[in-house]
């Protein structure tokens, strides 16, 4: 291979700016070498196939038509910019005997647009023993002996690829001149498409709804073909079932159906629109169907249809509880069963139980809120069909008919409710209170023991009897109520303590000898059943008898 010819040395960088389909191209500061015969030229690299890039159609017509004065000025048409390929060569200047040379090929597109089918080829020149690195490596299939070639496909703008190039010069080797070049291609297509009126339909409507909810339906009737579409009409039928409210202007009902409506939209540009919205208010639950019917010039003619499920919210309350007579201190127990009846799911029921007045709550299902007078569950969602149960249970203190009410509301304010009268017999709860009076005394004093028995419940206190066993220390001077002495014993009653009402006991005693003196008290009643309040309480006498 003979020397090429170069502008200046190797080692000094060289830019190569490319040109579509120019085949081979230097940087703008090298110079095409003059090659003195044909086998100076480099063996053509095989033409690259891009998939993705129409080849660009350079054919133009002879003769142009002729310009109509009266014709509208011609849309101005920009053409896509052209890439721009530049290529870089970097290696020192000086280099010393037996030394490989590092060649930095650098390739970069600094333009706008993809250059296509980017290969780079460096020929190996005279002086060079071999190449011993490349990397990336080159292309196998496409170099040769005398150059190498490396493929890079598709560069996009800004995109850089570089290249590391070793080359071993020959032991008697002077100079290395160095040429790398840069190839790339770019096309540019054109088409014309022959169009026809087109319109489309774009219809909206809700998939789901509640009877007597209004809705709207929208529909949007566009032209996009590339010509106009003229004395475009649209018809929408809706169902007799529903009542139709015309949201945009310009309806109104043809002379064929009265639950037919007319829009008359006239001419839609291309890529025009014209929007028409209606609103459906259902009035039964079945589904709301709606056709739309688009007709223009030329044979235009489309069709859309929208179907909207009515749905019927509904709850119902079974409130189950005792159907007798709730004893004195049970509990009345209370069930409440709460079901979606509808055809919609419902959203965020509250499941409310009363507790009605002179009733606390005993018990309660977990979940359940207790306020003043009501214990509250909340559902989040309750599917059509579905039922949820709760259970609470209330204690009542006096005697009477009380009832309870049980009710389900959801968000969307669909009520239930159920009552269910319940008779309560009261029940009377009896506390006490012992106190001797002074808890310490001289021998001959005198003192006092007494109990007060307190009624809190809401019914009468039947057969209350109190026991007070006297120490052998003292004697009893009087007593309220008026009773003597059994022995040792006090015994008072039987006697009955009104709801709410309190009986008081006093003894009054004098204190004989000196001792820790106990008083011994017992309280039986019917409210205690077999489980007596008793308690002791100690005086503390001093002194001697005379």
């Amino acid at each position: 291979m003979r020397a090429w010819k170069l502008g200046r040395t190797a080692g000094v960088a060289v830019g190569a700016i490319a040109v579509a389909l120019a085949g081979w191209a230097l940087s703008a500061n090298a110079q095409y070498p003059a090659p003195t015969g044909e086998s100076d030229v480099p063996p053509p690299i095989a033409p690259f196939e891009d998939p993705d890039v129409e080849q660009a159609q350079l054919a133009r017509p002879a003769t142009l038509p002729p310009v109509s004065p009266t014709a509208p000025a011609a849309r101005p048409v920009a053409d896509p910019p052209a890439p721009v390929v530049r290529i870089q060569v970097r290696v020192p200047a000086d280099s010393a005997p037996g030394d490989d040379l590092k060649y930095v090929i650098t390739v970069q597109n600094v333009s706008q647009a993809d250059a296509h089918q980017v290969a780079v080829r460096n020929p190996i020149p005279d002086g060079v023993l071999q190449v011993t690195k490349a990397e990336p490596m080159y292309d196998s299939k496409l170099s040769t002996e005398k150059q190498v070639v490396w493929t890079f496909g598709t560069m996009k703008p800004g995109e850089k690829k570089t290249i590391e190039l070793m080359l071993k010069p020959k032991p008697d080797a002077k100079e290395i001149k160095n040429l790398a070049y840069v190839r790339f291609e770019h096309g540019e297509a054109v088409t014309t498409k022959i169009n026809r009126p087109t319109v489309k339909i774009t219809k909206n409507a809700p998939k789901e709804s509640v009877r007597g909810e209004p809705f709207t339906v929208r529909v949007v009737v566009e032209n996009t073909g590339k010509v106009p579409a003229e004395k475009v009409r649209v018809v929408e039928n809706v169902e007799r079932s529903a009542e139709v409210e015309a949201v945009t202007t310009g309806a109104a009902r043809t002379k064929q159906d009265e639950n037919q409506w007319e829009w008359q939209v006239g001419t839609l540009m291309p890529g025009q629109r014209k929007v028409i919205e209606y609103r459906i208010t259902p009035r039964i639950a079945a589904d709301a169907f709606t056709t739309t019917n688009v007709s223009a010039d030329k044979g235009i003619l489309e069709k859309a249809e929208a179907r909207t499920l009515v749905h019927t919210p509904g709850l119902s309350v079974k409130l189950t509880g005792p159907t007798g007579v709730v004893s004195p201190g049970d509990v009345a127990r209370y069930e409440v069963t709460v079901r979606n009846v509808g055809t919609l799911p419902s959203a965020n029921v509250q499941v409310t139980g009363t507790i009605p007045a002179d009733c606390k709550p005993a018990m309660k299902t977990e979940g359940g809120q207790v306020y003043r007078d009501s214990i509250v569950w909340t559902v989040p969602k309750l599917d059509p069909g579905e039922a949820r149960s709760f259970r609470f249970g209330l204690k009542a203190s006096t005697t009477g008919r009380r009832v309870v009410v049980a009710s389900a509301a959801d968000a969307r304010k669909v009520r239930a409710a159920d009552e269910l009268a319940t008779l309560f017999q009261g029940l009377a709860s009896l506390s006490w209170e012992t106190e001797p009076e002074p808890v310490a005394l001289a021998v001959g004093r005198q003192g006092t023991f007494t109990v007060r028995v307190k009624n809190s419940g809401g019914e009468e206190a039947r057969n209350v009897r109190l026991e007070v066993e006297l120490p052998a220390e003292v004697g009893v001077k009087q007593s309220t109520p008026d009773i003597r002495p059994s022995g040792s014993r006090m015994l008072y009653g039987p006697s009955s303590i009104p709801a709410y009402g309190e009986a008081i006991y006093t003894i009054t005693y004098e204190a004989k000898q000196s001792a820790q003196a106990w008083f011994k008290a017992k309280l039986t009643a019917d409210s205690l059943g077999d489980r007596p309040l008793t308690t002791e309480k100690a005086v503390s006498i001093t002194g001697s008898s005379r």
